[in-house]
């Protein structure tokens, strides 16, 4: 029996989106993960980027005491809105999208709260490296407001 479960969250790294409704989700979500699996350690591993659904995971991912890790390529390092202070950092690539097989491979669960293309295609990674598996308890995918502007 594992002793952690890697939770991946991806969805909207922008800003544009309804971040309330993510954020009850990731709540609601994460609350539920605390109560299922009370003595595994917990890792939300995310897009490394201070913004967007990965920076609502990760805020929450502090408040629930989960371990955050930031799984990224190297072009995180470099966006304006800075990386969050992940407790776990890995890096794989130049480009953001290099980095998607390896982040698919180290996860164990995958939970998608809206996203575009990179979103998406990790989805289907997930899906296809799963497909033997129970993917209703691996994968939760919602899908939240975009604004576009």
């Amino acid at each position: 029996m594992e002793s952690s479960i890697k939770y991946g969250v991806v969805g909207f790294s922008r800003n544009q989106f309804d971040k309330n409704t993510a954020r009850q989700i990731l709540e609601t979500l994460f609350t539920t993960i605390k109560e299922k699996y009370p003595d595994k350690e917990i890792e939300i591993v995310s897009g490394y980027t201070n913004s967007g659904v990965p920076k609502i995971a990760y805020e929450l991912a502090d408040l629930f005491g989960f371990t955050t890790v930031g799984f990224s390529a190297e072009q995180a390092l470099t966006v304006k809105s800075g990386v969050y202070p992940v407790q776990k950092v890995i890096l794989k690539g130049k480009k953001f999208g290099d980095e998607s097989e390896a982040f698919v491979k180290y996860i164990d669960r995958l939970i998608r709260i809206g996203g575009g293309p990179q979103s998406r295609r990790e989805c289907m990674l997930f899906r296809t490296l799963h497909a033997n598996n129970n993917l209703d308890a691996r994968l939760k995918e919602y899908e939240v407001v975009w604004y576009d502007n």
